[in-house]
């Protein structure tokens, strides 16, 4: 047992940086080619009108999907295989029906009517995805991340030039083209990942469909895409609460200050939640396994996140004025209130893909179904009581609503897997603390660097001063060390 879950973790590990760096390298082509596209082709009012439609796509995606995937990484048989094929082809198709028998009320609903085109067309794209949905989820069942993660380097590589050629084309003569650029990425991102995966994976349907299967996968994977559907809704009641109580110009400065902390929580988590699924989906009957691997990508998660919490703490107004215009000590408050969240935040990323991966997916809905209810009310309630404090009011109705979320979350997750919650809690104190520490330094230097320095060189001083007491703490305390962090990756030890 000992020498299959070190084979297992090494897999992992490899599969981890893999991802990371499929993951990374698609961020940055998709921030460099939408800025490019934005400054070099495509007016404000278009990207409006397109960011209306992206910003839907996710809620299609789930829609169209209903987290067949995930359910056929959790039941991999020839016949679940087939099944889940065809659900998903009906479920994208219908949505495709619905979404072109609703193309004129919705091209009325939306302040431009091209939105409802370009919702169609990526209702199109769903149904092609059932092309390489079930092969890709059998490469995550194997833990073949380094053909996914070329694979997505390849597609990345097609969204990025059809984007990009599609906004210059509509810059020169054919200006329809100028929205439809931050559509056709996707879709030349899709048609690379289906041949890609094809050639990697290759499958081709039976006719066959096991109603008792369908009746499994649907349950299994509309609890998955509920608890998802749910997350982008009360993580962005928090935007509506703001605009609506304190006008856009509070949307624009919360909006960056949550980007800055909650989003790069979620990216960098999303990365080992991808591969932790798979990996605890293999370890399913064996819950003392489950629970050591839990501690590991909890451990692993925080060695990445919290120390870059902590700068954010320590450096929030310095981080501010280096990366966007000045706007105020409110803003860097809203920082630091986020950054609390966002220890929290990288903790339940891993506990949800491990109730998936052991067959409680029932389990992640309901803590998502909580936090729903609690953080809408909390950001309300926030508002309300404490007009004055602006959206700061709703940065404190995270503070106050989401620890209460996460202790729901525990009481879901830790039960099932007979790991208690403070056996949980112990194995993440020595990081969190190695990042607290480093904490400390940075409160320190900042207060040792004259006010006057400019803001960039006090942003270096910190951030210098952080990573080397966090490096010698992690190091002292935990004994994890640059190179044996490199090794691990490798699946060298």
């Amino acid at each position: 047992m000992a020498d299959s879950r070190t084979e297992l973790d090494r897999r992992v590990d490899r599969g981890a940086a893999w991802i990371g760096a499929a993951s990374l390298f698609a961020g940055v082509c998709d921030l460099v080619s939408t800025l490019a596209a934005i400054w070099l082709f495509v007016t404000p009012a278009d990207f409006g009108a397109a960011t209306l439609a992206i910003a839907v796509f996710p809620i299609l995606d789930r829609l169209g999907g209903v987290g067949l995937g995930a359910a056929v990484v959790a039941h991999d048989d020839e016949r679940a295989r087939d099944t889940a094929f065809w659900l998903g082809l009906a479920f994208s198709s219908t949505l495709l029906g619905v979404l072109v028998a609703l193309r004129p009320a919705l091209g009325a609903f939306f302040p431009h009517a091209v939105v409802a085109d370009l919702l169609c067309a990526y209702g199109g794209k769903l149904v092609f995805q059932n092309v390489f949905v079930v092969p890709e989820a059998r490469l995550r069942r194997e833990l073949r991340y380094r053909e996914i993660a070329i694979i997505r380097i390849a597609a990345t590589v097609a969204d990025t030039g059809l984007k990009l050629g599609a906004a210059y084309v509509g810059a020169h003569g054919h200006p329809e083209l100028k929205i439809w650029c931050f559509v056709f990425g996707p879709l030349a991102n899709v048609v690379v990942t289906g041949v890609g995966v094809q050639l990697c994976s290759p499958w081709r349907p039976r006719v066959a469909f096991d109603r008792s299967i369908a009746r499994r996968i649907v349950r299994f994977g509309a609890s998955i895409a509920g608890g998802e559907l749910l997350y982008y809704l009360y993580t962005s009641a928090d935007y509506l609460v703001v605009g609506r109580c304190f006008g856009d110009a509070a949307v624009g400065v919360y909006r960056l200050t949550y980007e800055i902390v909650i989003d790069v929580v979620r990216l960098v988590s999303m990365i080992t939640a991808e591969v932790a699924y798979p990996a605890f989906v293999a370890l399913r009957p064996d819950r003392a396994g489950v629970a050591r691997q839990l501690v590991r990508f909890t451990r692993q998660n925080l060695i990445a996140l919290a120390p870059f919490l902590a700068f954010a703490v320590a450096a929030a107004d310095e981080l501010l004025a280096v990366l966007y215009p000045p706007l105020g000590p409110d803003a860097a408050t809203a920082v630091r209130i986020l950054c609390v969240v966002g220890l929290l935040r990288t903790l339940s990323f891993v506990l949800t893909p491990m109730l998936s991966g052991i067959g409680e997916p029932g389990r992640g809905l309901a803590y998502n179904v909580i936090a729903a209810v609690l953080l809408p009310l909390a950001f309300v309630v926030g508002a309300r009581l404490w007009p004055e404090g602006g959206y700061l009011a709703v940065a404190w109705g995270w503070a106050i609503g989401y620890p209460l979320a996460f202790i729901a979350l525990l009481a879901l997750a830790l039960p099932p897997i007979e790991l208690s919650m403070a056996a949980y809690l112990r194995g993440a104190l020595g990081v969190i603390g190695c990042a607290g520490a480093a904490l400390g330094v940075g409160l320190i230097v900042r207060a040792l660097v004259p006010a006057v320095v400019i803001a960039p060189v006090r942003l270096a001083a910190i951030g210098a001063a952080m990573v080397i007491a966090y490096a010698a703490l992690l190091a002292r305390v935990e004994g994890i060390t640059p190179r044996g962090i490199v090794r691990a990756l490798r699946g060298e030890a």
